[in-house]
């Protein structure tokens, strides 16, 4: 009955909790580049995708990254002798390892194409390889 109420209660409580604390840095985070309709460029589109991007591993993989890590830390301290609650801990320990690389290696892919072959485009002002800058 208590692995019910875990579920029930805590779980959407926290998933509240989290998604207040993601709302409050969109209204402030600045991801849309500073152009009107008319004047907006191809830059201006690839400096949108990377303040997104660095907005997503900024602002959301890192606290959820966290989160996962104290989740995972708390079910290996608690396991009280439980090889079955230190294994679950564990693998979610490395799981969210793994998927941190994978996040941040994509983030850098895309992050230095964008660099690469927005040099071709016009208005591309070459500057810090995970900012996008244009006139």
């Amino acid at each position: 009955m208590n692995k019910n109420i875990f579920k029930k209660i805590l779980v959407p409580c926290l998933v509240i909790g989290f998604a207040f604390f993601v709302i409050w840095p969109v209204e402030a985070a600045g991801l849309l580049p500073n152009c009107r309709a008319a004047s907006c460029t191809p830059c201006h589109f690839l400096q949108l995708i990377s303040n997104v991007l660095l907005f997503v591993v900024k602002n959301i993989v890192a606290p959820l990254a966290g989160l996962l890590f104290l989740i995972g830390g708390i079910m290996m301290v608690s396991a009280g002798g439980s090889e079955e609650r230190f294994k679950k801990g564990k693998e979610m320990f490395k799981n969210v390892a793994i998927g941190v690389l994978i996040i941040l290696a994509s983030w850098a892919i895309v992050n230095t194409l964008i660099t690469t072959f927005g040099t071709s485009v016009d208005g591309f002002v070459p500057g810090n390889w995970w900012r996008v800058n244009c006139l």
